[in-house]
């Protein structure tokens, strides 16, 4: 942390400082230093931008930019502020996609929710909302949702409007000497779920991919605004319900941190023993999927058999099997009845009864290692020049875990290592998943074993500890948390006002987006064929994608 520190003396600075134990905080003076800055950063190991994140200040006129930078092999992290001017005229900056192709999508989603012109930028077209939004800022703190939600109608024939005019310039666009056509994979395809990938083709062969994403925003970031700190847990968890406690655990780790809250050691290890079962549960949903991307169907009934039993437990606990609403600040929302966990062991039962057949059957599938292992590969410094995480990067041999990396809830007494492989091939990305769910199931075990052994020596009070009282108000400030979400990197960045009841900024940097942003890269020179196989393989999940 030292030579980040160092190197940022170099530099005009307002500010240098230890945020935690891997983060330095910093902001510049002027942000016309933000691409000779990113250039050092670059040097120094930092390759990957996490996200950007504005927040609207119409009080002092201003747009402040946050760039999270990560160095995924040393584990440090620069979290880099700098002032923009409001006016949109004047609302822009240095973009520093061609040091960080990370940061290419991210920066569209800047410039379509707060109108923030990043110049150079190799491709600033508005991302993410529909036509409807082009142009309007929705999420500055002036927008006008009510007006804007009115006028229905002729919203809709804006988004039918430009969809038209899309396709009626295909033609005109494409070289009429050539058999080019451009073929709408989605939104509607059995494997693409809500997205629309613009494939240009010369017959089977790929040219071009250009995902259109979006189709279910729901404004989240700005949803969360319009809640106090406990309700806004319900939009949080709608970042995606295969994996809604890791995410719920992230954002109240934020409020926690501003709240100067410690939880306590029972709440950290319910929040192990859930935010497990919901990885399970995610990576049974994601195996089931690649699988039937491939037209092959019955991994994804023999994983919900599975998956249900787990379910079992989240309803037991929380009276929901999927929106269970059941982490909040403070610690976990409900007390824990031991014989809660007889549902736990009975879904642990079931995995370890079935899982041997699923290896044999499934993991050593023959068809399946022909058809992935030579497709959708990714090396490992494409891991970092992208920001890639989670199955994704370890399936490049890239250790990257923050339950590892920047432990949690109870992690840091965790017995656990990281899962790699190291050809980063589809296949090699569903093999993460396989051995993935087993190391799940052996942290739920010692998790279990744990809490049990404290219940019996009176250590824990299983429905009296599970929460801590977190003020209702909370004072000015802000706070970065991250989790290793079932897909990869959760990072909230949450911004509070003082005597606040709600959040004034939250970002919510989710893993989808950056694996969706891979799909070119991958498929150009491919074949048709291989479009579902390497999507599904990218374990998305649309609801982190559109947040």
């Amino acid at each position: 942390m030292e030579a980040i520190r160092k190197l940022l003396e170099n530099f005009d600075m307002e500010y240098v400082e230890d945020y935690k134990k891997i983060w330095v905080k910093a902001k510049l003076k002027s942000s016309k230093d933000l691409a000779e800055v990113a250039k050092a950063i670059k040097e120094e190991g930092l390759r990957s931008i996490s996200t950007v994140s504005p927040t609207d200040f119409p009080d002092r006129n201003a747009i402040e930019m946050n760039y999270f930078f990560e160095d995924l092999e040393t584990k440090r992290n620069l979290w880099l502020k700098c002032d923009i001017p409001r006016e949109v005229e004047q609302c822009e900056i240095e973009s520093v996609t061609p040091i960080f192709p990370s940061a290419e999508w991210h920066e569209r989603e800047a410039f379509s929710m707060f109108g923030v012109s990043f110049l150079n930028h190799p491709d600033l077209r508005p991302i993410i909302v529909s036509e409807d939004f082009v142009g309007k800022t929705p999420y500055r703190r002036d927008f006008d949702w009510d007006a804007h939600e009115k006028d229905v109608t002729r919203n809709v024939q804006t988004i039918v409007d430009a969809f038209k005019k899309e396709q009626e310039t295909n033609e005109i666009n494409l070289d009429t000497d050539s058999s080019e056509t451009v073929l709408n994979w989605g939104p509607t395809h059995p494997a693409s779920g809500p997205i629309r990938l613009r494939i240009h083709t010369d017959g089977e062969e790929i040219i071009h991919i250009d995902p259109d994403i979006g189709y279910v925003w729901r404004a989240l970031e700005h949803l969360v605004t319009k809640k106090d700190f406990i309700g806004a847990i319900v939009a949080v968890e709608r970042l995606c319900f295969m994996d809604n406690i890791n995410s719920m655990v992230g954002y109240c780790m934020a409020v926690e941190e501003i709240a100067e809250t410690e939880i306590t050691a029972f709440a950290k290890w319910m929040r192990v023993v859930l935010g497990e079962v919901a990885r399970i549960s995610s990576h049974m949903m994601g195996m089931g999927g690649f699988f039937n991307n491939l037209g092959l169907h019955t991994l994804a009934m023999w994983n919900m058999d599975i998956r249900e039993y787990f379910l079992d437990f989240l309803e037991s606990y929380s009276g929901a099997r999927i929106a269970t609403a059941a982490i909040e600040p403070g610690g976990v929302r409900y007390g824990l009845d031991m014989a809660m966990f007889d549902e736990l062991q009975k879904a642990i039962e079931k995995f370890d009864a079935g899982i041997g057949d699923i290896d044999v059957i499934f993991a050593k599938n023959p068809t399946m290692r022909v058809r992935a292992k030579e497709v959708g590969i990714l090396s490992a410094d494409d891991i970092h020049e992208y920001g890639l995480s989670g199955i994704v990067a370890r399936a490049s041999g890239v250790k990257t875990d923050i339950r590892l990396d920047e432990p949690y809830a109870a992690y840091d007494q965790v017995e656990m290592d990281y899962v790699t492989t190291t050809e980063g091939t589809a296949a090699d990305r569903f093999t993460i998943l396989f051995r993935e769910l087993k190391q799940s199931v052996e942290i739920l075990k010692q998790a279990k074993k744990h809490i049990e052994e404290g219940v019996a020596s009176g250590l824990f009070k299983p429905t009296k500890d599970h929460m801590v009282k977190v003020p209702k108000k909370l004072p000015a400030g802000e706070a970065v948390s991250r989790v290793e979400w079932a897909r990869g990197e959760v990072l909230m960045h949450l911004v509070t006002q003082e005597k606040a009841k709600s959040p004034y900024r939250l970002k919510m940097r989710a893993p989808s987006f950056n694996h969706t942003m891979m799909l070119n890269k991958l498929l150009e020179g491919k074949t048709l064929s291989d479009v579902p196989l390497v999507f599904g393989s990218l374990y998305v999940c649309q609801g982190d994608l559109d947040r």
